[in-house]
């Protein structure tokens, strides 16, 4: 005997545990996308006349993010949406995540951006990793760095008018912990600031998708057949984020609803300190002019670094 959704009585496909719904195919898309509309109702993400530059990495994460936008912004014909992927270089990996990211744009009837690292930055991230050695920085710190200013300057470009990541529930949560437990709380205020309240000099970014968990996210792509790259980054073993993932993942399954509740807790920390403490201020990179927290931003010191060894 199948079991009903919990929606319409039809029979169901997937169990959406931190919520406790049964649901079949057609109220798990329906249901996702109630999800993110609440988000960016709430949060103020867009507006009705956006140029909306969407980063993809070719992964299911932002193959969901611009198949779901695309469908909300059907009610919004003066919405542009511009698909926007940077190709880092790394050899026999982004490759195919860019085909997974061509193929999706393709079926929705979009043309795809595609900037590189060596336009930007003169080398690929391969090259910058066999170039520095042996050093305290691993790859994804400079991936991490370079590709966030790559964005930015990509987006300028295309005169879009925000950036809308591709960074899901289990991501969000990661990140807090992550900032919890190396000590740097005051971080939380910077990943949760608004677009009403932008960084002067930085396209405004938005997370419309940050209440949709990994789990949700493979279930809309199986059941929608999305295209997308799911091999893992080669260089992804390096990141600290790896063991925060998997204990996450282990209280997530035995407590459903974890995830949400650090999502939240975060929010509400951002939102007490900024009703008590002045929001982080930002300089003027003395190299580039972009915005940073010290005389020269984390991209200069890295490229100058890299350029002296």
């Amino acid at each position: 005997m199948s079991v009903e959704c919990s929606k319409c009585g039809k029979p169901a496909v997937y169990l959406r545990r931190y919520t406790a719904e049964r649901l079949c195919q057609a109220c798990l898309v329906s249901t996702t996308l109630q999800r993110v509309r609440r988000t960016i109702n709430r949060e103020k993400m867009l507006h009705e006349d956006d140029r909306i530059a969407i980063a993809l990495s070719g992964g299911k994460d932002s193959a969901v993010l611009l198949e779901v936008l695309f469908r909300i912004e059907q009610d919004f014909p003066n919405v542009e949406l511009i698909p926007l992927i940077i190709d880092e270089g790394i050899e026999g990996y982004r490759d195919k995540a860019l085909e997974a990211a061509r193929h999706l744009t393709a079926n929705l009837g979009l043309d795809l951006e595609v900037r590189n690292f060596s336009s930007f930055f003169g080398q690929s991230l391969d090259e910058i990793v066999t170039a520095r050695g042996e050093t305290s920085l691993g790859a994804c710190s400079y991936c991490g760095v370079l590709r966030r200013r790559a964005i930015n300057t990509a987006a300028k470009d295309l005169a879009a008018d925000v950036v809308a990541t591709g960074h899901n529930l289990d991501d969000e949560a990661q990140t807090i912990m992550m900032n919890m437990m190396r000590g740097d709380s005051r971080r939380i205020v910077r990943t949760n600031r608004t677009r009403e309240n932008p960084i002067g000099g930085l396209v405004p970014r938005v997370k419309p998708i940050k209440e949709i968990s990994e789990r949700d996210i493979v279930a809309y792509t199986h059941h929608l057949l999305l295209p997308y790259h799911d091999a893992p980054c080669p260089y992804a073993a390096e990141a600290y984020r790896n063991d925060i993932r998997e204990f996450l993942n282990r209280m997530e399954h035995k407590r459903p609803g974890t995830l949400l509740a650090i999502l939240r807790s975060s929010e509400s920390i951002a939102e007490a300190f900024e009703q008590n403490t002045a929001l982080p201020s930002f300089k003027t990179c003395e190299t580039c002019g972009d915005p940073s927290s010290s005389k020269m931003c984390k991209v200069c010191s890295m490229l100058e670094d890299l350029r002296a060894e």
